[in-house]
């Protein structure tokens, strides 16, 4: 837990780093929207073959040289930036090489949790995976501006370099169930298209990753675009720009920490598209606050809202796919990360035409249509089901919904 916690707290701290960098090079919300872009792209390019991976080789091992390769993102970043060199097309290319990284990590890493938890407590253990991993949220922004203010900005990828090594020896010292080679001989292409079958076929699983990919594109690249809030609207320099980011490190962990402690809970598309209402609302309401404390306790509840929806869908996609395929439905799911890359570009040019202020209450307004049309959805197939149930007197089909 400590190595994961060291290692988040140090990709968040690049993320504030890289952001803050890229606003300060160009002074263009369009220039953020593009790095992100490279950032999340690789999430629809190799977000299925990452689920692929993760069903086909042993999890540790992939783990171990994706984090490796981590660190040697990290420490040419380090160096680019020290030296003065680093200009915005190395920046756009490092981003897309992490995001090739972190792609197949993610799956690998998420993978993992159903193998050491029974599923009657994945809730719980997803909850307090998140709570760890959203501390970071708040210690990495937080330490990154007062890094940025005092040492300068390549301090933070140094750090984040070097927190790697907590990781990798966490990862060596971590006990596994033995990895056990499947045997049949199809290939990764064949994988993919059978866990694009699978996904296909289960209602209400394509509804949970539908609306996550509603939310990806038009809520979720937010925190891209913070620096141009703290800067012209808030009037904060890097310390609060720190502050600011970690405000939804707050809310997730303060979600996480929930989920992580109740006892039962039924996880449903229900309570997800709640969660993507409160997303939603948030977000606007954030768009229009010119108050440091109001932001602040804004994205506090962007967070909160973000990371219980987020663990709820990981959760019920854990629970009901077999494990031969989790690996790739859950890529499939976390894919919704590469459209982060589309919804930064559309939010960075709207927000050059017409104002980030509105173009967040717009993308707000997308994401709560979803959510109440999804809630709709669901809740007169529930009735259909109901009417069938009590029309025939006989047991039907249990909804997946």
């Amino acid at each position: 837990m400590e190595g994961a916690l060291i290692s988040s707290a140090g990709d968040f701290m690049q993320n504030v780093a890289q952001s803050w960098l890229v606003w300060h090079i160009s002074k263009s919300p369009v220039a953020i929207g593009v790095v992100a872009f490279f950032d999340t792209l690789p999430r629809l390019l190799v977000g299925a073959v990452g689920g692929a991976i993760a069903d086909r080789f042993d999890r540790r091992r992939v783990l171990m040289i994706t984090q490796t390769a981590a660190m040697i993102q990290a420490i040419v970043y380090w160096l680019a930036v020290e030296f003065e060199v680093i200009q915005l097309w190395h920046i756009a290319v490092l981003a897309f090489f992490l995001g090739v990284v972190n792609t197949i990590n993610q799956t690998s890493r998420q993978s993992l949790v159903s193998s050491l938890v029974p599923k009657d407590e994945l809730l719980n253990a997803i909850g307090l995976q998140s709570s760890v991993f959203n501390f970071s949220k708040i210690l990495g922004p937080t330490a990154g501006g007062l890094i940025i203010a005092y040492v300068g900005i390549a301090g933070c990828f140094l750090v984040n370099a070097i927190s790697f090594v907590f990781l990798l020896f966490n990862l060596y010292l971590m006990e596994l169930p033995p990895w056990e080679k499947r045997d049949d001989q199809q290939s990764i292409w064949a994988d993919v298209k059978e866990g694009f079958k699978y996904l296909l076929g289960n209602r209400r699983m394509l509804y949970i990753v539908g609306l996550s990919y509603v939310i990806a594109t038009f809520c979720a690249p937010y925190n891209r675009f913070v620096p141009i809030f703290a800067t012209n609207v808030l009037h904060v320099g890097a310390s609060g720009f720190g502050l600011l980011m970690a405000a939804p490190g707050v809310g997730a962990t303060v979600a996480a920490l929930v989920l992580a402690s109740v006892n039962k809970m039924r996880v449903g598309i229900s309570s997800i598209c709640y969660c993507a209402m409160g997303f939603a609302i948030s977000i606007a309401l954030f768009a229009f606050s010119h108050y440091f404390v109001l932001s602040f306790i804004f994205l506090a509840l962007v967070g909160f809202c973000q990371i219980a929806g987020r663990a709820l869908s990981n959760t019920a996609i854990q629970v009901s796919t077999p494990t031969n395929l989790l690996g790739r439905v859950l890529s499939l799911f976390f894919m919704d990360r590469g459209l982060w890359s589309l919804g930064s570009v559309i939010i960075g040019t709207a927000g050059a035409a017409i104002g980030m202020d509105w173009t967040f209450a717009l993308c707000g307004a997308v994401c709560m249509l979803a959510a109440v049309t999804l809630l709709s959805v669901s809740r007169r197939y529930r009735a259909e089901m109901a009417r069938q149930r009590s029309d025939y007197g006989a047991v039907t089909p249990r909804s997946d919904l």
